[in-house]
């Protein structure tokens, strides 16, 4: 599973250098915005597992933050630390 965040971190830098050298068209923003909120998942899972705490990856939580970005990703990091 982390072959498959990693590859999608590659890919979304790849897609960051090539919207900062050209002018982006919108699909290229939006998968910006869904490989964001997914490899940032990602991320924040990894640093809350530094302190026992986990944000369960599941078909729900990647489809929620593909939609809401890197913001949802804090939204959920925030939940899982109160409890909820």
């Amino acid at each position: 599973m982390t072959l498959i965040f990693l590859g999608l971190f590659i890919l979304l830098l790849g897609l960051i250098v090539v919207a900062s050298l050209k002018k982006a068209n919108k699909l290229i923003k939006v998968a910006i915005h869904i490989l964001g909120g997914i490899v940032g998942l990602w991320l924040v899972d990894l640093l809350l597992s530094v302190f026992t705490l986990e944000i369960p990856i599941n078909v729900f939580t990647v489809g929620l933050v593909a939609l809401l970005g890197f913001p949802g990703v804090i939204v959920l990091a925030v939940l899982q630390i109160i409890g909820i």
